[in-house]
């Protein structure tokens, strides 16, 4: 690359079409089985792998971006991204879904189109990301583990679109932050493991 920017498709490109397809299916047979417990079991084990990550080693830098090969589950324009990117990332992403989570159990849906190019991080992520994630990550953990003993189940009849997976109820955005949590810990697992760590 010898100091250029990779190159790598638009933010908000989607994935390839068989992919999302393969995807789909395989999310809906995954919420449809998946209980608003374990997807919060779930969610939790991938917070921490991801702040073991993030904290537990400084022998390689978490703050520069490094193109890696595309992991299932994210798009092109998603590989070049460090540590505290992927963080960044998934602050936003937790906290609109906490937000869509209270508002279909409300029975109402959040006005604005969701879209993926929306939630890409800045290259400029600081080491402070990480206290914010911790942050974001226990608001989540506690209003949703809320909901859930005070209701009972986080199943909705209101619904809300997903670029990729169509209308979803609170119950299918509650295991997405989850199983979305597992797709960027892989991410973050190669970012490490391409800078040389096991």
């Amino acid at each position: 690359m010898s100091g250029n920017k990779p190159v790598t498709q638009p933010p908000g490109a989607g994935l390839p079409r068989l992919e999302q397809a393969f995807l789909s299916t395989t999310f809906k047979c995954a919420t449809a089985v998946l209980s608003d417990r374990r997807a919060m079991a779930l969610f939790n084990k991938e917070t921490d792998r991801l702040l073991r990550f993030a904290k537990d080693d400084e022998s390689y830098d978490i703050s520069a971006p490094l193109l890696i090969p595309r992991v299932i589950g994210i798009e092109d324009s998603s590989r070049n991204w460090s540590v505290l990117m992927v963080l960044e990332h998934l602050c936003m992403v937790n906290s609109d879904i906490l937000t869509a989570i209270g508002l279909l159990l409300n029975g109402e849906s959040p006005e604005y189109v969701l879209a993926t190019k929306d939630y890409k991080p800045s290259p400029d992520a600081g080491y402070d990301v990480i206290q914010k994630f911790e942050q974001v990550n226990s608001d989540y953990v506690g209003n949703v583990e809320s909901l859930i003993q005070s209701r009972g189940s986080l199943r909705s009849s209101a619904r809300y679109e997903h670029p990729w997976f169509g209308p979803l109820d609170a119950h299918q955005w509650h295991c997405l932050a989850a199983i979305h949590q597992r797709i960027h810990r892989r991410q973050t697992q190669k970012i490490v493991a391409m800078l040389g760590v096991t």
